[in-house]
């Protein structure tokens, strides 16, 4: 938002200078105090100066300030004083279409963005903001407000994968190579634009250069998304190295599961003994093993077995299977020693 509004700075500070009389403004202060990013010192010094102004430049002055400082409420109090005397100032509607967003108030942000269009259609911040706003990634309004936002600017690396990525699910996979083709010439190291061009790459069957772009997005993502570790999956079986491919449909496969999914079926499965389904309960837990757990199943199951089927034999497999989940036994001593005495009980 900073630098959005950076260029608004000397658009006033230059006819404050000339309309300077009553009032002691320090241009050179203020000015030092823009240049060191002091903003919230910029504020409170111009307040000291600017009290209760209804005068339109002292109040974009302050707005401003207050903007660069952060301070959205007083920021959005001296827009709305603008608003008020400059209705229609697509400069004014967008700082509170800016604010609007901070809060997620979609609804005023998008009215705000509306009215700048009406003002200024070749508005680029207004079409890239109300894109935004389309939630459906297929909306019809969502992809035209993209195309304009793309037409006035498009070296703009966000509009330009978006609106790559519409045209990619549309099939139309030379229109999306297209699109980034300048973006990318600007910019060949933006994650957003090369997140874009990997699976054109793969629609194309380029799956080398999918599996060079596939790399650096992995060296720039500490935690790779499921999506990325399946297209680095499809890549390397494009190129037919199925070693690399098991390598990721692993990776995609262990990244789509939740952590959380053993513990899941393990209260779900408490749930069921607790309603004295004991099958049910012991079905459950044995689900749960296929995903990564603490060794607890086997530690419920073999519970099960013992106390509520009586089944001595499996009690003591699943006891056994227990013992060896334990990832360090030597903190677990008196527990394991208790267990394996339980086990030679039931193999007796």
């Amino acid at each position: 938002m900073r630098q959005l509004f950076f260029l608004i700075f000397t658009c006033i500070t230059i006819p404050l200078a000339q309309a300077q009389t009553s009032e002691n403004l320090d241009q050179d202060k203020l000015l030092q105090y823009y240049q060191a990013q002091q903003y919230t010192e910029a504020m409170q010094y111009l307040q000291t100066i600017y009290k209760d102004s209804t005068d339109l430049k002292k109040l974009k002055q302050l707005a401003y300030a207050s903007l660069m400082a952060d301070r959205l409420p007083e920021a959005e109090q001296h827009y709305l004083k603008l608003n008020r005397l400059l209705p229609e100032d697509p400069e004014v509607l967008s700082a509170l279409g800016n604010i609007s967003a901070s809060y997620h108030q979609d609804e005023r942000t998008k009215a705000y963005f509306l009215a700048v269009l009406k003002v200024d259609s070749n508005n680029f911040n207004a079409n890239k903001q109300l894109a935004k706003l389309e939630n459906d990634p297929e909306s019809a309004l969502k992809k035209a407000y993209l195309v304009r936002a793309n037409q006035l600017n498009i070296l703009d690396a966000e509009v330009s994968a978006e609106l790559s990525d519409v045209y990619f699910r549309d099939n139309l996979f030379n229109k999306a190579r297209e699109i980034l083709k300048p973006a990318l010439e600007a910019d060949s190291t933006n994650l957003k634009l090369l997140n874009a061009k990997m699976p054109i790459h793969m629609a194309f069957k380029e799956y080398k250069e999918a599996i060079i772009i596939g790399k650096k997005l992995l060296a720039a993502k500490k935690n790779p998304s499921e999506q990325l570790l399946f297209q680095m999956a499809q890549s390397y079986r494009g190129v037919r190295d199925y070693k690399n491919a098991m390598v990721y449909f692993k990776l995609a496969i262990k990244e789509g599961i939740s952590p959380k999914t053993a513990t899941y079926y393990g209260l779900l499965g408490d749930a069921y003994e607790n309603m004295n389904q004991n099958k049910e309960a012991i079905d459950v837990y044995k689900r749960g093993l296929l995903f990564e757990n603490n060794g607890s199943l086997y530690y419920n199951i073999a519970l099960v077995y013992e106390d509520k089927l009586n089944d001595k034999k499996n009690a003591a497999s699943y006891y056994s299977q227990y013992l060896n989940s334990i990832k360090n036994p030597e903190k677990q001593r008196r527990h394991i020693s208790y267990i394996k005495n339980k086990i030679e009980e039931l193999k007796r």
